[in-house]
């Protein structure tokens, strides 16, 4: 049986993709978020065309129909970019010329009128081979994305794939699983982003059972995470958080900085953009997905967790992730007043989220 992996960077993913589904047999899908029709997303469409599985399906989020390259397709500032046009033309025309080569696409989760479910976003990121090899983490289908640190994660576990081909077909129907499946090699965690609370309840155990450390790696921490570490750390449990230095999303750099001043975790800046999101806990247990454990993630958005007891792939995971943060450190400066801010904005955000999510708002 083939050993399980960490594929850190886009290119080891793309490497091993393209050699797993150049011998696949039955199924090819593959899920993100972000689908773009820029050199990553012709790259996977080239990928699914070459293989010989008989099943190749594609699900994108339906962001992808409303921002391209992290800009929304219908802001003024970019109605006259002819090359922001072009972008968003590519797209539609790399998505007609999959359907045309016999891959299915289907978009999830409708933004509905006015936008008004755009917080509900279908966040997973997989590709599945087969049923027998499963591909987890945080890369998306675009060039941006591609360029980012990041990782996707192979996994060689029966149950694990038979569970994740389950959920995508589920997915692919319209509807969303919220359910925990022990697998062989640890548990599968299937947020539906409406009754997600109890479920995040039980993963966050998994760090609360920490004895020495929990390190964290991931762009966008917030509420309920940071809730979890600060009662970690009050049982003097070392913590250790991993952010991007240039976060392209600001609100999260600033709550986490002034998260640092309360003195309950060291901080680590990673140079450039880290999309990571992984958990170590006591070097026994790692959690990888699509999920970042912010308020978006827990009160709205659909995602797929593992959490991993294989000593073999935590050994892999430190030799090369960890080995290559290690020496990073922090020395942004702290700013009171946009601080302040973010935290107001998560504290809002964090009081209407849950009645939001469970009122008037829905996946489909």
């Amino acid at each position: 049986m083939a050993q399980s992996k960490i594929l850190l960077g886009s290119k080891a993913f793309m490497e091993r993709l393209e050699e797993v589904a150049s011998v696949a047999k039955d199924s090819l899908l593959a899920q993100a978020m972000t689908f773009e029709g820029d050199a990553a997303g012709r790259w996977l469409i080239d990928t699914m065309k070459a293989s010989p599985a008989k099943d190749k399906r594609l699900l994108v989020d339906s962001y992808s129909k409303v921002v391209i390259n992290d800009h929304f397709v219908k802001s003024i500032k970019y109605l006259r970019d002819s090359d922001f046009r072009n972008e968003v033309r590519a797209t539609s025309k790399l998505i007609e010329e999959a359907r045309s080569a016999g891959i299915e696409v289907v978009f999830t989760n409708p933004i509905g009128w006015f936008g008004l479910k755009y917080p509900l976003r279908n966040h997973k990121k997989m590709v599945l081979v087969d049923g027998e090899t499963s591909f987890l983490g945080g890369i998306n289908f675009s060039d941006h994305n591609f360029e980012w640190h990041d990782m996707m994660v192979e996994l060689h576990d029966e149950k694990l794939g038979t569970s994740l081909v389950s959920d995508f077909n589920s997915t692919w129907q319209g509807t969303n699983q919220s359910r925990s499946i022990q697998t062989d090699e640890g548990s599968l965690y299937l947020f539906n982003g409406i009754k997600s609370e109890a479920l995040y309840t039980n993963l966050f155990q998994h760090i609360e059972s920490a004895k020495k450390a929990v390190q964290i790696i991931s762009p966008y921490i917030s509420e309920p995470l940071l809730g979890v570490l600060r009662r970690v750390a009050a049982n003097g449990v070392e913590i250790t958080v991993v952010s991007p230095q240039e976060n392209n999303k600001s609100i999260f750099k600033n709550i986490i900085l002034s998260e640092e001043q309360k003195g309950y975790f060291q901080l680590k800046e990673y140079p450039g953009m880290s999309h990571m999101k992984a958990i170590l806990i006591d070097d026994k247990k790692l959690i990888f997905g699509s999920s970042n454990y912010d308020l978006v993630s827990y009160y709205f958005e659909q995602e797929v967790v593992f959490v991993s007891e294989d000593q073999n792939l935590i050994e892999d995971f430190k030799t090369k992730v960890m080995t290559e943060v290690r020496d990073v450190s922090s020395d942004d400066q702290f700013s009171p007043y946009e601080t302040k801010k973010a935290s107001a904005i998560m504290n809002l955000l964090d009081k209407v989220g849950g009645f939001a999510s469970r009122t008037f708002l829905r996946p489909h």
